[in-house]
């Protein structure tokens, strides 16, 4: 095992340490301190002794931790993949539950209302599938789904998911660095996928060349705070592998329709649009000469 795996592994089992200490707290201490071996448990018991709240703070700072470990070492094999994405799948979960919990339900409002019949779907940064599911639990009237991610591991769980489905299909693609596939949409959409991309600014103006007059953009990202958390969100943004972008570098884009802030700005859920062609004006029809006498 070479120094770089070990560092895998520690980071992993730090993580799963304090997410673990974040949802169960001091109960989780107490079973911690049943498994571990007697060398370990002097470390534990004044965690024990804590109360909830500074349990749950502790296991914040660990999970924190273990993932600025894994940034100096990040995960290649398929195993260590697997081991990472279980152990931050509760921080992602915890994250949508309270501080994106708003933004979350806002996001679905506003999806209901750009969905036209038959519509064609593109999601940019699908993961395992998400949207797909708001669509599918609202019983929104699309035509077709196409979701794109360059993760293998996140598409396989979206197809085990939804491959079944008629009309629905999941690409692997860097967004980046590979042209997205042909078409016109009359929906795109992206939620927690902008704040992993360095450059997303220059994929959103790629994208917006393919959706359709009258179609609409919904991305929901992470971005700057606004006030002194800004510098710490930052730095913890950068320990997760996001990079946050306020949802003002979208304001000159023609495209451009609403913006709309959570959390002090931590969130943004940013909506364009394509405008219809505005109908060809009627020509009045010239009055009729009466004929003279």
């Amino acid at each position: 095992m070479t120094a770089r795996d070990i560092f895998r592994w520690v980071g992993i089992l730090t993580i799963a340490h304090g997410v673990a200490l974040v949802v169960g707290g001091r109960q989780t201490v107490r079973i911690i301190a049943m498994l571990v071996p007697r060398w370990y448990r002097p470390w534990i018991q004044p965690i024990a002794r804590a109360t909830p709240a500074v349990v749950r703070i502790i296991g914040a700072v660990e999970a924190i931790l273990g993932l600025q470990i894994l940034a100096m070492a990040p995960p290649a094999p398929r195993p260590f993949r697997w081991l990472a994405a279980a152990a931050l799948a509760p921080l992602g979960t915890l994250w949508r539950a309270t501080v994106a919990n708003q933004a979350e339900r806002a996001f679905s409002d506003v999806l209901r209302q750009y969905v036209p019949p038959g519509a064609r779907v593109l999601d940019l940064g699908c993961g395992s599938g998400d949207n797909l599911a708001r669509l599918l639990e609202a019983d929104l009237p699309f035509g077709s789904y196409l979701g794109l991610d360059q993760s293998p591991d996140a598409l396989a769980r979206a197809r085990a998911r939804f491959g079944d489905l008629a009309r629905v299909d999941f690409l692997r693609n860097d967004l980046l660095n590979e042209q997205l596939p042909a078409g016109e949409f009359d929906l795109i959409l992206s939620t927690w996928a902008l704040d992993r991309i360095e450059d997303p600014f220059a994929l959103v103006v790629r994208a917006l060349r393919q959706l359709r007059q009258g179609g609409h953009a919904l991305f929901l990202f992470a971005s700057p705070p606004r006030g002194r958390w800004a510098s710490l969100a930052d730095r913890l943004a950068r320990l997760a592998g996001r990079q946050l972008h306020p949802g003002s570098i979208y304001y000159g884009l023609p495209e451009f329709a609403a913006e709309q802030e959570f959390a002090d700005g931590l969130i943004s859920l940013v909506i364009l649009e394509h405008p219809a062609p505005a109908p060809a004006p009627v020509s009045a029809a010239p009055p009729e000469r009466s004929a003279g006498l």
